[in-house]
């Protein structure tokens, strides 16, 4: 056990978190883990990995899963049985898997759990989330309430997020009201919205909704250009051949930004698979790239973080924050953001890579542990390996049976 100890805490562990656009490791920046989050470090990591994988992965996750079960089923059977029996036993060792696969992706969702949290050292970064939801929503868990949705955010090690719900912002509104007065003592929640704007899911920061202007009778084609117009994020799943460039015209508004990374799985795919043109559309438009979670009220893990820098924010009220996020935006536009996304394996798209991802996913969550975590896994693993062993000696100890010594024969001669 000691060697194990010694082994897991000498190995080299990487920092989880890079650059988005570069994939290196940023300075100062990293991943903080509460001490309930490494005590039950196999679950925590374990449900943290599923929530960043693709459909696609999930499918690759689970067959390596079942593959790794067959195997050890087939080894480990020792009792000649008739095949009728055998099929019996098997099929309901396979139902038992898949109702644990289920309870898993179940817990995952529902259950509240420690989140890894990150961390910047410059006091001068804000922590940002650009989208997420609350249960005001229609596809979004009605239990998510304002106050879940700041807890969530503030486990995760996040400053400032919008709550941009579909077509609506009175929750928004009373979640600004429980803001504190300096933006530097709690996690801050500001108005924004997500509306249906030109054919494109479009997430909306303040309180303006960008179709006002256009539905606007009053207003004839040249005063609607940019009049009050709002911050806009283009998000991701969409049509980005539909995405409108910036600047206002006759027709309304473009947006300000893209979003690189989306915590919904399909979100994920997309940014997997169109990556380059994301960072090509962002450089040539000159428009800033974010990371948004999308949360839904659905599991404790924060797949990506957007890094916005204003010296002084922790003195600033919140509504102040919010202008200079949103000034910043609109100023230094491809330069305003810095996304910070956890190292994740791209959703396989060629034959290979698809054969080769039940494999590459355990490696690749492996490699991605700290030594504390590693720590706790040996921990749980030698703890399962003792209760299997003390199992296993109950059931092969036998039974106290009643025993008798023979009598002793004397001879006399």
């Amino acid at each position: 056990m000691v060697g194990l100890v010694l082994l897991a805490l000498s190995l080299p562990a990487r920092t989880p978190v890079v650059s988005a656009v570069t994939g290196e490791v940023l300075p100062g920046v990293g991943l903080r883990h509460s001490v309930g989050y490494l005590l039950i470090a196999p679950v925590t990591g374990l449900m943290d990995y599923a929530s960043m994988l693709t459909i696609p992965q999930h499918l690759a996750g689970i067959f390596a899963v079942f593959s790794a079960f067959v195997v050890w089923r087939v080894l480990r059977r020792r009792q000649k049985r008739g095949t009728g029996t055998r099929l019996l036993v098997e099929t309901g060792a396979g139902l038992v898997l898949a109702l644990a696969l289920l309870a898993f992706y179940a817990v995952g969702a529902l259950v509240p759990r420690p989140m890894a949290a990150l961390h910047v050292e410059d006091p001068d970064v804000v922590i940002v989330d650009f989208h997420s939801h609350t249960g005001a929503s229609h596809d979004v868990w009605a239990r998510f309430s304002v106050a879940k949705n700041r807890a969530w955010h503030r486990g995760a090690g996040y400053h400032v997020a919008y709550i941009s719900d579909h077509d609506s912002i009175a929750p928004a509104l009373r979640a600004a009201e429980a803001n504190p007065a300096r933006a530097g003592d709690g996690t801050v929640l500001l108005p924004g919205r997500e509306v249906r704007y030109v054919g494109q899911h479009i997430a909306v920061l303040g309180t303006r909704d960008p179709r006002a202007a256009l539905e606007d009778p009053e207003l004839d084609g040249h005063s609607r250009q940019c009049r009050g117009w709002p911050v806009l994020i283009q998000t991701i799943p969409n049509d980005l051949s539909r995405m409108r460039p910036p600047g206002c015209d006759a027709r309304g508004g473009g947006v300000d930004a893209i979003e690189l990374m989306d915590g919904d799985p399909r979100g994920l795919a997309q940014s997997d698979r169109e990556r380059e043109r994301i960072l090509a559309l962002a450089d040539s438009l000159d428009i800033a790239l974010v990371a948004s979670s999308n949360v839904h009220g659905w599991g404790s893990t924060a797949v990506a973080w957007s890094l916005v820098r204003i010296p002084g924010w922790r003195d600033m009220t919140p509504s102040d924050v919010g202008d200079t996020i949103e000034d910043l935006i609109r100023s230094k536009r491809r330069r305003a953001v810095e996304v910070v996304t956890y190292r994740r394996l791209a959703d396989p798209e060629e034959g290979l890579d698809v054969a080769a991802a039940p494999v590459m996913l355990p490696m690749h969550f492996l490699a991605n542990r700290s030594r504390l975590e590693r720590l706790s896994w040996i921990v749980w693993i030698l703890m399962g390996i003792a209760f299997s062993a003390k199992l296993r000696g109950r059931r092969s100890t036998p039974g106290t049976a009643a025993t008798y010594e023979p009598e002793t024969l004397t001879t006399v001669s």
